[in-house]
């Protein structure tokens, strides 16, 4: 959001400066806050260009293709789209963005498995990999301190997903040495109601047995419940999943978000 609202005062404060190209300056500033971009386009819609001197905006529409907004994550492709904007002019003096409506943009996103696994295997990302708490029987009693490492994600036709990784198990006294132990989830990746993405009939295999259904939706579980975008909300944010759609090797996702204030 704080890049969002940079974008905004960027454009907005331009206003009424001749000979200014604001498509062209709103791209570096966006390319400035980002690591890099294959491509990388904004495009301001106003008419009449007077408008912006009252803190209105048409429409922002922003284009990426190869978008590293971290240095371990690539996003193969990005479309943002807001609907009109109006802000109070006056309270961009003091470096405040104070709406006048709800700001609304619509957002498609595209994701490449090599990517995603690219991001796992980062430095960045594996250490959060390190000392988990893991209940393999299901049963909430008896969980052990593993290592994931190797994780993979592969996106399947038919919204299905793929992940892979193996489990190490760290040293005790009584088992001196790490055992290593190869899990496989196969599943639906599904929206429901539009807050949610759901990891639906899930399979899960452990060094290749299946596991009983009872263990397999007590494995993803928890990992369902981070996917329930409605913890946005207490941010001020409202966020909806229109189109999810999984194919060989990519994941898309169209959706909207909309915000009744600017988070200072």
């Amino acid at each position: 959001m704080e890049l969002f609202a940079g974008l905004l005062t960027t454009v907005l404060g331009l206003a009424g400066a001749p000979g200014i190209a604001i498509d062209k300056i709103a791209t570096d500033f966006l390319r400035g806050q980002i690591v890099r971009a294959d491509v990388l386009e904004v495009r301001v819609d106003n008419a009449p260009n007077y408008q912006i001197l009252l803190g209105n905006v048409d429409r922002i529409r922003v284009a990426g293709r190869g978008v590293y907004v971290l240095e371990f994550l690539r996003i193969d492709q990005v479309d943002l789209e807001t609907d009109p904007i109006s802000i109070d002019p006056s309270a961009l003096q003091s470096g405040k963005i104070i709406l006048r409506r709800p700001l609304q943009a619509a957002v498609r996103i595209v994701l490449r498995s090599e990517d995603v696994n690219k991001a796992l295997r980062s430095p960045t990302i594996q250490s959060s990999f390190k000392n988990l708490s893991i209940d393999i029987s299901g049963t909430n009693k008896n969980p052990e301190i593993l290592n994931l490492t190797n994780p993979e994600v592969t996106f399947l036709a038919g919204d299905r997903i793929r992940l892979s990784a193996t489990l190490t198990s760290q040293p005790t006294p009584n088992k001196p040495k790490p055992t290593n132990l190869d899990v496989a989830v196969n599943a639906e990746l599904k929206t429901i109601g539009g807050t949610k993405l759901q990891i639906i009939n899930p399979k899960i295999e452990l060094a290749g047995t299946p596991l009983p259904d009872r263990i397999a939706k007590a494995f993803t579980d928890g990992l369902n419940k981070v996917l329930d975008l409605r913890q946005l909300e207490s941010k001020g944010i409202t966020a909806r999943v229109l189109k999810l759609e999984l194919t060989e090797g990519k994941m898309q996702l169209i959706g909207f978000a909309k915000m009744d204030s600017i988070p200072d």
